[in-house]
């Protein structure tokens, strides 16, 4: 799971719907990943206070003070979120963002943490080393082992990586304008859609991918590209 370009709508619609896929997978015995470690900074104790077991929280907490600790040695700011583009979508702080970007991760319990490049094996979800980077964090994603990406936004981006990339907007004004990007429209639960039947309309979609009778957007359009994660800062 993974977000980019949020607006204020992301932790409203999109995000959590994720969460609901992400609790599904896990409750069936599958293995989800969220990523995108400076966007968990202010709400991290959510997922510390979901982890299975202690060796699993103090990895949890390794992980997050080491992603800072990569910011303090380049000399950068830590907190420099949200981004401009958040801003203009109406988040208007790092610990709103990171409330909403969570979201995904739904309520399933953290029975690991994964170094970059680092291949996902347990049942449940796992927590990647990583930066907010939307390019470096699909492919990051992708060579931990996911099969499919669920790809949240609310600004848009036509991005896809060397796995399925599903686009889901968080509004139904992006979805209409770009449907040339976007594969799932979220924006209904701001209207009065019921999460249920979100739910069950996404369920069935990502299994239809998964079987490959329909395709992802990046899929049909071609877009495959990586971004290596690189000396120096990555956002």
């Amino acid at each position: 799971m993974k977000c980019g370009g949020s607006d204020a709508f992301s932790g409203i619609t999109a995000n959590p719907l994720c969460g609901r896929i992400c609790d599904t997978v896990t409750s069936l015995g599958g293995r989800a990943m969220l990523t995108e470690v400076p966007e968990m900074f202010g709400a991290e104790t959510i997922l510390m206070e979901r982890a299975q077991d202690r060796p699993t929280f103090e990895k949890i907490v390794n992980l997050i003070n080491g992603f800072k600790q990569y910011y303090i040695g380049y000399g950068q700011p830590i907190y420099e979120n949200p981004a401009p583009g958040n801003k203009d979508g109406g988040i208007t702080t790092l610990e709103e963002k990171s409330l909403g970007c969570v979201q995904k991760g739904g309520r399933a319990i953290v029975t690991d943490t994964l170094a970059l490049g680092e291949a996902c094996h347990a049942p449940g979800l796992s927590l990647l080393t990583g930066p907010g980077n939307d390019s470096v964090s699909v492919t990051n994603l992708a060579s931990s082992g996911a099969q499919m990406i669920l790809f949240t936004t609310g600004r848009g981006n036509p991005l896809g990586t060397a796995v399925p990339t599903v686009k889901i907007a968080s509004n139904r004004t992006l979805a209409a304008r770009k449907p040339n990007w976007v594969d799932f429209d979220a924006g209904g639960l701001a209207d009065g859609q019921s999460f249920d039947e979100a739910h069950a309309s996404l369920w069935q979609y990502l299994l239809d991918v998964a079987s490959g009778r329909i395709h992802t957007k990046n899929e049909s359009n071609g877009y495959r590209e990586i971004a290596v994660f690189k000396n120096g800062v990555t956002l």
